[in-house]
């Protein structure tokens, strides 16, 4: 009898992107997609009914953001493997996933032979980290590394989360994330002077001088792992 092929959860909360890789996917044969979801409510819902060996992920997705779900997931202690299709260029938010403890991450740029070779090696066990995120994630750490060589004590920075607003906490998420002001203020649908300004105002309510500090805070007080609606 021939080895059942492992079960795929794919979550992308837009049709075509999600059709495509479902499309990839079929075509390989290595997997079985055997559901999809279009919000992180639903993808938990059906991890819980299908019981997939993989779950492909975005960390943009309406109603629980991929963090969340990813979050939840891993401190569940779940047996389904997690990969992340990423449009986030941001080394930030690439460590903040991994260090969740998944076992994959892409840009959604990812060519079809690296997406299935890495899906490969989860299914073997070992991890993927997309070839166009190695070199940048490295040079983030080696960042990281140096700011605690120099003794740059970040979490002494003053921490004054009830003086924000929900639209500069929404403002700092997506800077953490990488966006450019342009991308934010169409996101909020705000003007690029709205969003600028926000940004400084929460540069001087949070006595920051560096848009690292700005990452390193959106990171601790768990920006990052919620979705833009749940923001309160």
């Amino acid at each position: 009898m021939a080895k059942a092929k492992p079960k795929v959860l794919l979550a992308e909360d837009h049709d075509l992107v999600r059709a495509g890789f479902k499309s990839i996917l079929d075509s390989d044969g290595t997997v079985k997609v055997v559901a999809e979801a279009q919000d992180g409510e639903s993808t938990l819902a059906l991890i819980d009914e299908k019981q997939p060996d993989i779950l492909i992920i975005d960390l943009s997705m309406p109603k629980l953001s991929g963090m969340a779900v990813i979050t939840h997931l891993k401190k569940k202690k779940y047996d389904t493997k997690v990969i992340v299709l990423t449009a986030a260029e941001a080394p930030n938010v690439w460590k903040e996933v991994l260090d969740l403890g998944v076992e994959g991450i892409a840009l959604k740029s990812v060519s079809k032979e690296e997406l299935i070779g890495g899906i490969k090696n989860v299914i073997a066990g070992e991890g993927f980290v997309h070839s166009d995120i190695q070199p940048g994630l490295e040079e983030y750490k080696a960042e990281l590394a140096a700011q605690q060589t120099d003794d740059v004590e970040l979490d002494d920075k003053p921490k004054r989360p009830k003086k924000l607003s929900v639209r500069e906490k929404q403002v700092i998420k997506l800077v953490a994330e990488g966006y450019k002001t342009k991308d934010i203020a169409e996101m909020l649908e705000i003007s690029d002077r709205t969003v600028s300004k926000h940004r400084e105002n929460i540069m001087t309510k949070l006595g920051m001088t560096a848009s690292a500090e700005l990452v390193n805070y959106a990171s601790h007080i768990g920006l990052l792992k919620v979705g833009l609606n749940e923001i309160h």
